[in-house]
């Protein structure tokens, strides 16, 4: 920054103590490269120290500042080593007027965002839209007064208004970007501005007496130029000090900004508006209209091609958001285990398929057509937020939904029901294999301590289970909502049996008893007792002790359903 400042200030001094002419241009124009090449190395520093948007944001304010730098060296060359002046039409004046169009991408990338997966895509593409609308301005309205039909006052009219316009949308943006930054963005976006405003101001001054043929190189309207590059310089190195890629984005504050979608918009309205003036154009040489018309037909297609890309890019991020906000929708956030408004969403179509497999032509066969519900719940959990917190407690419910997800199959579904509460729906099963599901269960959670890094902690779990549908031979009679109030009443029944185990509900026959005056009247008469439900239990894991077998018991209690 000193060496910058130094470099304006001899370039002040040489203003001032020479005499226009060979040695005061010679001289101002090394040092304006001198400070453009501080410029370009104080951006550059900043891109292997960033990452991903915030180094692409510093690789376009690079590819900018040296597209600049490469203008001034071209001016350099004409005036220092060919002795003559810069040819006015300048051939490097289109350099020079695109070298704002990645200063405008930087700012469309927005790095002072927080990220998501789609905003390097739409920065490419708006950077894209921005770089096709300008050069567009500029082939259009300057280039056939440099090449086709040379008229000096033309050309020099239309680029001083069309830079001019090029600077006040560059403006316009870093004050947007400015605005809705906080934190050390905040102070970058600042600097940024005011090097942009002098720059600016400095550059159409400086355009102007070219073209009224008041400009000589290391005169006064060079002072300013000089400052905006110090100014630029600044602005990297004041990135450099800080650590852009930590600051808290979160705390951005404003809507996302949508100012440069909205300018390749306008862009592109503009298109055909421009055809029909070169149409109705009388006075328009029969080359110009002719080049005119051909440079809008591919603008239409090239900024068209670009706009439905990027409208495709927006509708999948928007199909992308949908799916991930229902996912969201249906998922537990602690554990990552379905929710209650998932099993609410998708019951009816499993209830119904068990239904349907029981149906009259047994077109399903005979095996994986019940539905089973475990109800399981994690052991003297209250015990362990009481002893050492909610926080590993919350890591004990984690870990125990991993170990059920583990145990169970892909087929089958498991649900935070609530609390210390899941719910697995066993999907295409038999009843008669419903105890191995249990006992496997039974093994993943309580086989093994739990490592939860500062405790290490031996759980267990209980479970209670029914079987859907309730009767085989009338499997819409008992609706699902009662078989999960008897899983519920065996899962209480096992908890009060000493935990650590399950406990299962199956039907002793194959359909439902007719209705009598002695049922009717019988009003304490329990769920389990009215559907005539047996109980079938298995252990849990003992250390040194080897579990009963209990595959059997299942395998019995199936068979014996027998009509009435």
């Amino acid at each position: 920054m000193l060496l910058a400042s130094a470099l304006a200030c001899a370039q002040f001094a040489c203003s001032l103590a020479l005499q226009p002419g060979y040695h005061l241009t010679a001289a101002v124009d090394v040092i304006q490269t001198l400070l453009l090449l501080s410029v370009v190395l104080a951006m550059a520093v900043n891109v292997p120290r960033s990452k991903q948007r915030t180094r692409i944001f510093w690789m376009l304010l690079t590819l900018g500042t040296g597209a600049w730098l490469v203008t001034q060296v071209m001016w350099t060359y004409f005036e220092v080593f060919r002795h003559q002046s810069v040819p006015n039409p300048f051939a490097g004046d289109v350099i020079l007027f695109l070298h704002l169009v990645p200063l405008m991408g930087a700012l469309a990338l927005r790095p002072h965002r927080p990220p998501n997966d789609h905003s390097l895509e739409l920065g490419t593409i708006d950077f894209s839209l921005l770089f096709a609308c300008w050069l567009y301005l500029y082939l259009f309205t300057v280039i056939p007064w440099q090449y086709i039909t040379v008229d000096v006052q033309l050309y020099g009219r239309n680029f001083d208004v069309l830079y001019t316009a090029e600077h006040i949308v560059c403006l316009v943006g870093v004050n947007l970007v400015w605005q809705r930054s906080v934190g050390a963005w905040k102070l970058v976006y600042r600097q940024l501005f005011w090097a942009s405003a002098v720059y600016a101001l400095a550059s159409i001054s400086a355009g102007l007496a070219i073209d009224f043929g008041a400009y000589y190189s290391g005169g006064i309207y060079d002072v300013p130029l000089a400052i905006g590059m110090v100014l630029f310089t600044k602005v990297g190195l004041t990135a450099r000090a800080h650590e852009l890629d930590n600051n808290p984005v979160e705390r951005t504050k404003g809507v996302n900004s949508i100012w440069i979608a909205r300018l390749a918009m306008f862009g592109a309205l503009c298109l055909p508006v421009l055809a029909i003036a070169c149409l109705i154009n009388g006075f328009m040489p029969a080359p110009v209209k002719s080049f005119r018309l051909f440079l809008t037909l591919v603008a239409i297609i090239v900024v068209g091609s670009l706009r439905s890309l990027r409208q495709h890019k927006l509708d999948k991020a928007l199909q992308q958001a949908h799916q991930d906000l229902r996912e969201d929708s249906i998922t537990d956030s602690l554990t990552g285990t379905r929710n209650r408004r998932f099993f609410t969403s998708t019951i009816e179509g499993d209830v119904q398929q068990a239904i349907r497999a029981y149906g009259e032509g047994q077109e399903y066969g005979t095996r994986n057509r019940d539905l089973i519900f475990y109800l399981i719940d994690a052991d003297c959990f209250k015990e362990v937020n009481d002893l050492y917190g909610h926080d590993l407690g919350d890591r004990v419910l984690v870990e125990t939904a991993k170990r059920i997800s583990s145990a169970i199959r892909n087929s089958d579904v498991l649900i935070r029901w609530g609390g210390d509460e899941f719910l697995v729906v066993s999907r295409y099963t038999n009843r008669e294999e419903a105890t191995t599901l249990a006992e496997r269960v039974l093994d993943a959670v309580g086989g093994s301590a739990f490592d939860l890094r500062t405790h290490r902690l031996q759980r267990s779990c209980t479970i209670g289970w029914a079987v859907f549908p309730w009767y085989l031979d009338a499997a819409n009679e008992v609706p699902y909502e009662e078989v999960l109030r008897l899983a519920d009443a065996a899962l209480y029944e096992a908890k009060s049996a000493g935990r650590n185990q399950s406990i299962g509900m199956v039907p002793t026959r194959q359909r439902s008893k007719p209705i009598t005056a002695e049922t009717i009247s019988s009003k304490k008469e329990s769920l389990a007792e009215r559907l005539a439900a047996t109980t079938v239990r298995t252990r849990g894991p003992i250390p040194g002790v080897a579990r009963e077998s209990t595959d059997t018991q299942a395998k019995a209690a199936a068979a014996s359903q027998v009509e009435d």
